[in-house]
């Protein structure tokens, strides 16, 4: 994280949980300064194409992902990972950020 604010960046994180089950998981992972919003109703997740409407058995599961917005909102990097259990890649967001500032 102290790379991305040191690049003038800002993270957010966006998960179809309950505002309950973020702020619990945030406490337990050592995010607690960490903005975190809840997308209950799954409109984003939609929005953004990034959920998964049946993930063996478990409905609208979010996959993860990494979207990189510029300072005019324009959305200049775009990550989907499609593989349970892998990340998007965090690094290579961070070195587009610097390359921005």
């Amino acid at each position: 994280m102290d790379e991305i604010h040191a690049a003038n960046g800002e993270v957010f994180g966006i998960s179809v949980d309950s505002p309950f089950s973020l702020a619990k998981w945030a406490e337990l992972e050592g995010f607690p300064n960490m903005t975190l919003l809840s997308d209950l109703g799954k409109e984003t997740a939609r929005a953004y194409d990034t959920i998964t409407e049946d993930l063996r058995g478990m409905k609208g599961v979010a996959k993860r992902s990494l979207f990189l917005v510029d300072k005019e909102g324009v959305i200049v990097q775009r990550e989907v990972v499609e593989t349970r259990g892998e990340l998007p890649d965090i690094e290579g967001a961070i070195a587009k950020m610097k390359e921005m500032a």
